[in-house]
């Protein structure tokens, strides 16, 4: 009598990139889920009654994927333990799921597989494959110091508005919002930063934890560290003339296009109007905060912030958008074309073709993305559209503020219908997690051919 061997199940494996995809977004999607769960607590609201599902659920997304856009006010709505919920889902969100998972691994004891230090190299934009988790414990200790140093410095300045346990609780988690360029503020009596427009000191503290937060570890460090422009990595100078570049057009623009506007910058002294200005300039890009009303800025200022909102900050930072390293690319690329070129160069550095490719497939699919939400969210809300009610560039400006993860809005958050609300959670998701996972897709895949086609022009233009 014959024995049949045992048969032997097929294991199911995903490969490398998919199983790294999954992982980050599926933390991200447990942390929201989580997150929704304690903000519908009674205890998580002020008024002691369950926050509604899709309302929890949009707050823990915006929360999560440090966006803040909300559709109640932070400060008037959640209660001491909501906003607790909030500043931890910020501090974690802004850190990245896949980065404290590494560290969580390291401490069990458990193995680091290879296709992990990838995700975070790519993460965290960490030069060597060895030294990722050694990058992400130096990103923890940055973190935790710059939203020491700005807790410090916005209890030095609020223990002479509030009460000093009000003070301090205002100051953690201000700090923690600014360096994880979240935009959530919890001033009573305040919409945003507005009641603090003529207050420069502290416009400048929360501008210091969103250029720090938005600048990334790497680039803060090599530029605390290696004294003269001329020993930073192409990479550094890139995001150094972007970001100054993105900034001083910001400013510029909100001068020109707002002085004269009463409802914004136009009935404040000089001195107001350039502080408000420069400061709009430097949460545009990323963090959402806001002194002046937006819905009634001028359609040149929404236009050009709507721009900026797509870019975000620097790539391994905690800021949204396609990031100012790929804009860079793109930007160096163009220009050596238009020089006649045949390679991206730019101060004696070579970009390889590879990460050129890899920027303009970025940039398109980012483009691409917002189309289809800005769309999307048109169709939801064309009856608001239609009544007058809001107009479609409010629509617009606000799936380009979710996708970019910045929060800044004409207003009509909460006058969203709950399928257009879907739509704004999805977004801040997307806008999260899409640039990211599409690099790292990109990085995973990218193989050497070993064989050419032969070469056929295709007219242009």
């Amino acid at each position: 009598m014959r024995v049949r061997p045992p048969r032997l199940r097929r294991r199911i494996t995903l490969p490398a990139a998919s199983s790294a995809l999954l992982s980050l977004a599926g933390g991200f999607a447990l942390l929201i889920t989580v997150g929704a769960g304690l903000l519908m607590l009674p205890w998580a609201t002020a008024a002691s009654e369950s926050a509604p599902f899709v309302t929890a659920l949009f707050t823990a997304t915006s929360a999560v994927c440090v966006t803040g856009l909300v559709l109640e006010s932070s400060a008037a709505y959640w209660s001491g333990f909501g906003q607790a919920v909030l500043a931890a889902l910020m501090f974690a969100g802004g850190l990245g799921i896949m980065s404290a998972g590494l560290v969580m691994l390291a401490a069990g004891g458990r193995r680091i597989t290879l296709n992990q230090r990838l995700l975070v190299r790519e993460t965290l934009g960490g030069a060597a494959l060895g030294s990722a988790f050694r990058l992400v414990r130096w990103i923890l200790i940055f973190a935790v110091a710059a939203q020491a140093l700005g807790f410090a410095l916005l209890f030095a300045r609020l223990i002479f508005s509030y009460p000093a346990p009000q003070a301090l609780w205002q100051s953690l988690f201000h700090s923690i919002s600014a360096f994880n360029n979240a935009g959530f503020t919890i001033f009573p009596d305040s919409d945003s930063l507005s009641a603090f427009r003529s207050d420069p000191a502290l416009l400048a503290i929360i501008g210091g934890g969103i250029v720090l937060g938005a600048l990334s570890f790497s680039v803060v460090n090599e530029v605390a560290r290696r004294r003269g422009v001329s020993r930073w990595t192409l990479d550094t100078r890139l995001v150094v003339i972007g970001t100054l570049g993105l900034w001083g057009v910001g400013a510029l623009a909100m001068l020109a296009f707002e002085a004269g506007n009463p409802s914004t910058l136009g009935g404040m002294p000089l001195l107001d109007r350039l502080v408000n200005g420069a400061f709009q300039a430097t949460t545009a890009r990323t963090a959402g905060f806001s002194s002046i009303d937006f819905g009634q800025a001028e359609a040149g200022s929404s236009f050009l912030y709507m721009i900026m909102m797509f870019v975000g900050g620097a790539s391994g930072s905690v800021a949204g958008g396609i990031k100012i390293n790929t804009v860079m690319v793109v930007v160096v690329a163009t220009l050596a074309v238009v020089g006649g070129r045949p390679r991206a160069e730019f101060d004696r550095r070579e970009i390889p073709r590879s990460q050129v490719a890899r920027a303009l497939a970025l940039l398109v699919l980012g483009a691409l993305g917002v189309a289809l939400f800005i769309a999307a969210l048109a169709w939801t809300e064309r009856g608001s559209i239609r009544s007058g009610e809001f107009a479609f560039v409010d629509v617009m400006f606000e799936a380009v503020s979710a996708f970019g993860t910045v929060g800044l809005s004409h207003g009509v958050t909460p006058d969203l219908s709950t399928p257009g609300k879907i739509i704004v959670t999805l977004a801040m998701y997307v806008g999260r997690l899409g640039p990211l996972t599409i690099a790292l897709g990109l990085a995973l895949r990218e193989r050497r051919a070993v064989y050419r086609y032969a070469e056929e022009r295709v007219r242009i233009g």
